[in-house]
C-alpha cells in the first residue's frame, strides 16, 4: 500500500514527460504536411514533364548555339518592350480637365495599347489551338478593327458621360473582350473555350494585382503589414493554378505561359512595393519573405537532384562528365535501353515545333511508330499537328492540384512517401525493399527497388527539366524586373508625363536616387538568388542553365515578347491619371 502513491507519481511524471516529448513531433510534423502541402500546389512541382522531342530540341540547341549568343538572347530579349515602354512615354500627355477632345495623347496611347494587347492574345490563340492560323493580313485586320472599335467606344462613353472614366481599364472590358471572345468563337468554335479562358484570366490578374496593390498601401502604416505580406505568395500561388486549370494540357507550354503571365506581375508590383515602403519594417518584411521563398525553392531543387543525375549515368552507362541533358539524350537515342522505361504520361511529341535534325525526327517517327503498335495497356492519342503521345491505358490520370491538395490533408504523416521525389524516396524504398532481391539474365544480383528506379529514371529526367524551366524562367524574371523599374523610375522623373503617373507622385528629382537605390539593391539580390540556383543546377546537373533560359526565350520569341510587352504597357499605362485611378472612390472630376 505505501508504495502505491510513488507509483502513481512516477505514472504521471512519465505521461507528463511523453506528452512534453510529442509536442515537438507533432509541429514538425504539422509543419512537414503544410510544407508538402504547399510544394504539391507549386506549378514547378505539380507534376508536368518534357516531351521527348522538347529534351532533344534543347541538346540539340545547346550543341549548336555559342555562348555569346545564349547571353545576346538573354540580354536582348527585354530590349523591345523596353523600347515600347519609352515610345509610349514619348507621347505627350494634355490635362484630363481639359475634356476628352482635348487629350489626344491618351487616345494615341489607348490606340497602341490595344494593338498590343490583341496581337498578343490572338497569338497566344495560334499557339494554343491545334490547326489554327493567320496570315499576317488576317492579324493586321483583326487587331486593326479590335483597336478601332474599343477606342470608339470610350471616346464615345467619354463625350457622353464623363472623362476620365472611373476605373477605366475595368470600366471599358466590355468594348474590347466582348468583340476579341466573339471572333475567337466565329474562328474557333468549341475549340475556343481553353483559349477564351486563359485570355480572360489574364484579364482578371490585372484586375486582382491592382486591388492588393490598394490593400498593401492601406496596411502599410498598421500591424496589419505582416499578413498583407504573407498574401502575396499566396496570391501567386492560387494565380499560377488558375492559369495552369487552361495550359496543363499543353506541358511543354505551361512554363512560359504560367510565369511571364503570374510572375511577371508579382515581380513588378514587388518592386513598385519596395520604392512605396514608407518604413524600414515594411521592407525588411518583403526582403524576408522573398529570401524565404528562395530559401525553399533551393531546398526542394537540391533534394529533388540529388541522385538523377548519377542514376541516369548507370542506366545509359554514360561517361562521367556527361551533365543530365546529355545523358537523357543517349537514353532517347538508344532504342534498346528506351524499351525499358516506363513510358507514364510521357509525350513524344511537343505541342511547340522545334528544329530537330534528321536522325532525331527518325527517331521521333519510330517511337510514334512504335506506340501506336503497342498492346492495348497503351493509351495512344493524336497530339500536336498529328503527333502521338503516350500513357498507360490503366494508369490514373494525373492528379490536379486542388485534389492533390485534397490528398495530402488526408493522408496520414507515416504514408507520406512521394515517389516522383528523387532523392528522399529513393532512400526511403531502397532501405524499405532491401531484401527484395531477383536475378538478372546474367546472374547478377539485382534489388527491385533499383531496378524500379532506374525503370522511372527518363520521367524523372524529363520533369526536372520542367521545374528547371520554371525556377530558371522565374529567376530571370525576379532579377530583370527591378533593375528595369529601378531604371524606369530615374528616366520618368525627366519626363513631362511624370507629373501625370500615380506612381511616381512622392518621387522627384531630388529623391529618385535613394528611392531607386532601394529598388536597384532588391534587384542586386535577385541576381544573387539567379546566381545560387544556376550553381546549384550547374552542380547537381551539371548544366548550364543560361542555354536553357536562352532556348525558351528563342523558341518561343512571340509569346515572351507579347507577354513582356502587354504586361508592362498595361500595368504602367494604368497608373496616368487618365486612367480614372482614384482608390478614394471620390472620383473629384464628375
Amino acid at each position: 500500500m505505501t508504495s502505491t502513491a510513488p507509483d502513481q507519481e512516477t505514472e504521471h511524471r512519465t505521461d507528463d514527460e511523453c506528452v512534453a516529448n510529442s509536442s515537438p513531433n507533432r509541429l514538425y510534423t504539422c509543419l512537414s504536411r503544410l510544407l508538402s502541402v504547399w510544394t504539391s500546389l507549386q506549378v514547378s512541382y505539380y507534376g508536368g514533364k518534357y516531351s521527348i522531342e522538347r529534351s532533344l530540341a534543347l541538346d540539340e540547341y545547346r550543341r549548336r548555339t555559342s555562348l555569346s549568343r545564349v547571353i545576346l538572347v538573354c540580354i536582348g530579349t527585354p530590349l523591345p518592350m523596353v523600347a515600347l515602354v519609352i515610345l509610349q512615354e514619348l507621347l505627350p500627355l494634355q490635362d484630363p480637365a481639359d475634356g476628352w477632345a482635348a487629350n489626344y495623347g491618351f487616345w494615341l496611347r489607348l490606340l497602341m495599347l490595344s494593338a498590343v494587347t490583341a496581337n498578343t492574345f490572338l497569338t497566344q490563340g495560334t499557339f494554343m489551338v491545334n490547326g489554327f492560323v493567320l496570315s499576317w493580313r488576317q492579324l493586321a485586320v483583326f487587331i486593326t478593327t479590335l483597336s478601332l472599335i474599343h477606342t470608339a467606344a470610350s471616346m464615345t462613353v467619354s463625350s457622353t458621360l464623363f472623362f476620365p472614366i472611373p476605373f477605366f481599364y475595368i470600366t471599358m472590358t466590355p468594348s474590347f473582350y466582348i468583340p476579341l471572345f466573339t471572333l475567337l468563337c466565329v474562328l474557333l468554335g468549341k475549340r475556343s473555350v481553353s483559349c477564351v479562358g486563359y485570355i480572360a484570366t489574364q484579364k482578371i490578374m490585372g484586375m486582382v494585382y491592382p486591388a492588393y496593390q490598394l490593400l498593401f498601401h492601406k496596411a502599410a502604416a498598421t500591424d496589419y503589414i505582416l499578413p498583407v505580406v504573407l498574401l502575396q505568395p499566396v496570391l501567386k500561388l492560387l494565380a499560377k493554378n488558375v492559369v495552369l486549370h487552361f495550359t496543363k494540357d499543353l506541358e511543354d507550354l505551361t512554363p512560359e505561359a504560367v510565369i511571364f503571365t503570374v510572375d511577371f506581375y508579382n515581380s513588378l508590383y514587388l518592386a513598385t512595393f519596395m520604392e512605396s515602403a514608407s518604413s524600414r519594417k515594411t521592407m525588411l518584411l518583403l526582403i524576408g519573405t522573398d529570401i524565404a521563398q528562395t530559401c525553399m525553392v533551393l531546398l526542394k531543387m537540391r533534394r529533388r537532384t540529388d541522385t538523377i543525375l548519377q542514376r541516369l549515368r548507370q542506366t545509359t552507362n554514360a561517361f562521367t562528365e556527361e551533365d543530365l541533358l546529355a545523358a537523357l539524350s543517349l537514353l532517347c537515342r538508344n532504342q534498346d535501353r528506351l524499351a525499358s522505361q516506363t513510358t507514364e504520361s510521357i509525350r513524344v511529341r511537343s505541342c511547340l515545333s522545334h528544329r530537330l535534325s534528321p536522325a532525331d525526327n527518325n527517331l521521333l517517327f519510330m517511337l510514334e511508330k512504335s506506340v501506336a503498335e503497342a498492346p492495348h495497356s497503351i493509351n495512344c492519342w493524336p497530339g500536336f499537328e498529328g503527333s502521338m503521345s503516350c500513357t498507360s491505358k490503366h494508369s490514373p490520370k494525373p492528379t490536379s492540384p486542388l485534389k492533390k491538395f485534397q490528398q495530402l490533408l488526408r493522408r496520414n504523416h507515416s504514408n507520406s512517401v512521394h515517389p516522383t521525389t528523387a532523392a528522399p524516396s529513393w532512400r526511403r524504398s531502397i532501405r524499405l525493399q532491401t531484401s527484395e532481391l531477383s536475378i538478372s539474365r546474367d546472374g547478377s544480383m539485382v534489388t527491385s527497388a533499383s531496378r524500379a528506379l532506374n525503370a522511372n529514371v527518363l520521367r524523372e529526367a524529363l520533369a526536372v527539366l520542367y521545374t528547371m524551366e520554371c525556377l530558371v524562367l522565374t529567376a530571370y524574371l525576379e532579377a530583370f524586373i527591378p533593375l528595369f523599374y529601378g531604371n524606369y523610375m530615374m528616366v520618368m522623373v525627366n519626363l513631362p508625363n511624370a507629373k501625370y503617373h500615380t506612381e511616381l507622385k512622392n518621387v522627384t528629382r531630388q529623391n529618385v536616387s535613394y528611392t531607386a537605390t532601394v529598388v536597384f539593391l532588391f534587384g542586386l539580390l535577385q541576381v544573387a538568388s539567379f546566381g545560387l540556383l544556376a550553381a546549384l543546377i550547374q552542380r547537381k546537373c551539371g548544366m548550364n542553365v543560361l542555354y536553357q533560359l536562352a532556348f525558351v526565350l528563342e523558341t518561343q520569341m512571340a509569346l515572351v515578347q507579347g507577354k513582356l510587352m502587354i504586361w508592362m504597357l498595361v500595368t504602367l499605362a494604368c497608373r496616368v491619371v487618365h486612367f480614372g485611378v482614384d482608390y478614394s472612390f471620390k472620383f473629384a472630376w464628375i
